[in-house]
């Protein structure tokens, strides 16, 4: 079974290469401690969707400390990958830089991915934890058509200090997801949760259901994403900054009733790399892990 990890992002919020930014003793990135995670669940191949400018980096950083017995693929996100020559000349008018967000990251990958049967897709940013990667697994296995995902509780996955974006879920009394919703800029305020939506703030119940972006998929999520992508670039207003989320996508389908999501409970602090001083938060969790014993330190001891 495949895992894709989301690779590529720019970091505009964090201020640099979120994803090549060590947090373990050794030089560990936050990924690798996924990945670890994924692997002892049962993944067996992993597809990197990266920037081609970053790729040298990724490979010297993460690439090469792999143990030889993992499995892995390269796919490339650029701000013209799935554009025709129409939208590549809109793009540039608009001065577009930007990703293309998630759901076109999706896309990007489509080759790795299809005719492989169900797999998971992460963030290379956030941590999950080795329950998540378990129960997506376990679901995508028993389950193959039934898309799923790790969910949180809001006053879990939020940090202490600064503004994040959250996917918060409706699920109903059977554990199926029947929406979801993105709250671009959401954070605390003393004891509650705040989002901000058009200028005007909400306050958020703490037990709130959010993805953190850990999702078992078919392929049959393709055809939607294919089908919204081309509807998305159609709108001359998406070509500045607006982005075209993986959350969407399945919303769409939910809403049409051509899958059902399952919420797989994932019950523990999530946290990542989002502003500058979610690092040094992340190095003192990891560490306190390996405290624990949790994982080894080095991470791929006996490589």
């Amino acid at each position: 079974m495949k895992l894709l990890v989301l690779a590529a992002g720019i970091g505009s919020r964090f201020g640099g290469i979120k994803q090549l930014a060590p947090v373990g003793p050794n030089g560990e990135t936050l990924l690798e401690y996924s990945l670890f995670d994924a692997l002892r669940a049962g993944f067996s191949e992993i597809v990197f969707l990266v920037r081609p400018e970053i790729e040298e980096d990724f490979r010297t950083m993460v690439l090469s400390r792999l143990p030889a017995s993992v499995q892995w693929q390269l796919a490339y996100q650029t701000s013209t990958s799935m554009l025709d020559e129409k939208s590549i000349v809109r793009a540039r008018e608009n001065g577009r830089i930007k990703p293309w967000g998630t759901g076109h990251a999706l896309l990007c990958a489509r080759a790795q991915l299809e005719q492989s049967g169900p797999f998971a897709v992460i963030n290379a940013d956030d941590f999950y934890g080795p329950r998540a990667f378990a129960g997506v697994q376990a679901n995508l296995a028993a389950n193959p058509q039934e898309f799923c995902f790790a969910g949180y509780r809001l006053d879990d996955v939020v940090p202490q200090e600064g503004v994040v974006s959250r996917a918060i879920c409706t699920i109903d009394a059977d554990g199926l997801l029947t929406g979801i919703v993105e709250h671009k800029r959401v954070w605390r305020r003393g004891q509650e949760f705040i989002s901000e939506i058009d200028g005007k703030q909400y306050v958020l119940d703490p037990q709130t259901v959010v993805s953190m972006n850990l999702w078992g998929l078919s392929e049959a999520i393709f055809a939607w994403a294919e089908r919204m992508w081309r509807d998305f670039l159609s709108e001359p207003a998406n070509y500045g900054s607006k982005e075209f989320f993986l959350p969407d996508i399945v919303n769409a389908m939910v809403a049409h009733g051509a899958v059902r999501v399952r919420m797989i409970p994932a019950s523990m602090r999530s946290f990542g790399l989002t502003n500058p001083g979610d690092l040094e938060e992340t190095r003192e969790r990891i560490a306190r892990m390996i405290a624990k014993g949790d994982y080894p330190a080095p991470l791929w001891r006996g490589k």
